[in-house]
Parts: C-alpha cells; sequence; structure tokens
C-alpha cells in the first residue's frame, strides 16, 4: 500500500512548478500527484485527486491564494493540509493564512529542505507560525503609516485625498486600509476608527 503523501502543486510559473515538482519527486515518502497553474482546475479535479497536502502560491490568476484557501478549508477543513508560498512576507498576511487555518506561510525564497519539512509537519498537524506574530500589542500591530491612514480616516479624509496627503498611490492607500481591518478585527472604517480608539491607536490628541 502507497503510504505516501499525496501532494499538489498550484503555481502558474512553470518553471517555478516544474523545479520545486523535480526536488519534491526525489523524497521517497513525497509524491506529487498533479500540478495546476489555473485553480479553478484544481478545484473541478480535487475531489477525484483527494491530495494531501496542496503547496499553493498566494498571486493566482483568477483566484488569489486566500480565496482558494477559504473555500478548500470550508470544504475539506482539517483533512487537507495547505503550504501557502508568496513573494510577501507582511505580518498581516500571515496572520489572514493562519486565521484561514493554513498550516504554514513561506517565503518563496524559502529553500527546498523548508518546503519539504512543512510539508511533513502538515501531516503531523503541525502550524508553522512565526512566534512574533500573535506577541504583538494592540499599539504595535499598526505600522506607522497604517497608522497615519486611519488618523487620516478618523478626519473622515477619502482614499484620494489620503493618497495625495501621504504622497502614496491610492492602490496602496486601499492595500493599508485592508490591513488595518483585518490587525483590528474591524468590518468598515468606521469599525476601524472606532476600534483605533477603543484599543488606543487613536486618541484626542492625534486628532
Amino acid at each position: 500500500m502507497d503510504d505516501s503523501i499525496r501532494v499538489i502543486l498550484i503555481d502558474d510559473h512553470p518553471l517555478v512548478m516544474d523545479s520545486l515538482r523535480a526536488r519534491l519527486e526525489q523524497e521517497q515518502d513525497i509524491r506529487v500527484i498533479e500540478a495546476f497553474a489555473d485553480p479553478r482546475h484544481l478545484l473541478e479535479q480535487i475531489g477525484v485527486l483527494k491530495p494531501d497536502v496542496l503547496v499553493l502560491d498566494v498571486s493566482l490568476p483568477h483566484l488569489d491564494g486566500f480565496s482558494l484557501a477559504k473555500l478548500l478549508k470550508k470544504d475539506y477543513g482539517s483533512s487537507l493540509k495547505i503550504i501557502m508560498l508568496s513573494g510577501y512576507t507582511y505580518d498581516e498576511f500571515y496572520r489572514k493564512a493562519y486565521e484561514l487555518g493554513v498550516n504554514a506561510y513561506l517565503s518563496k525564497q524559502a529553500s527546498y529542505a523548508q518546503i519539504i519539512n512543512a510539508i511533513r509537519q502538515s501531516m503531523s498537524g503541525h502550524l508553522l507560525v512565526p512566534e512574533r506574530i500573535f506577541n504583538t500589542s494592540a499599539q504595535d500591530k499598526l505600522t506607522p503609516v497604517e497608522r497615519e491612514v486611519l488618523l487620516r480616516v478618523a478626519r473622515e479624509m477619502n482614499n484620494r485625498e489620503i493618497a495625495r496627503d501621504l504622497a502614496i498611490s491610492q492602490r496602496t492607500v486601499e492595500y493599508h486600509l485592508t490591513a488595518i481591518l483585518q490587525k483590528l478585527g474591524a468590518k468598515s472604517r468606521v469599525g476601524a476608527v472606532a476600534k483605533g480608539y477603543e484599543l488606543g491607536v487613536l486618541g484626542p490628541s492625534l486628532l
């Protein structure tokens, strides 16, 4: 009976995926059963393929890695292990991944040995969590720029005005707002401001 760890790779960069696949297949206890460039094809076939572990890129066409992980965790829960690879190593991305139930979130600069270790550790039910991610105070959750963005939201400035005031793009403002909502556990701009006051990130002197 084959008791190898059944792995599926999802990455839209063929060279990256092919090189990772070749390296994983050198391991006696790991078997790459399929590789996809389009996450929609994975969703069509995962029920038949029945992988143990998915190794997926965060930046995917049609459906980003976080959205894909959320869908799969809803359907398969802890029976499906997920390892995310990303060029982004922001703390809020780590937190989002672990809140979704992802087993490991690794930088794309991670070595093959680290990826292989994450696959094996995930099968043992372990989470590879950087300790710093969950050891920050409410005040420390936001970066200096995020605090500046939140301050301007509290002043009822719109994204265009915030971008102009901080000399950044509107897209960057949107990214910071998304991070702020996630970090403060808020669902709206108004909620983020309320949380900011509640947690001491904002205060009368700042306005």
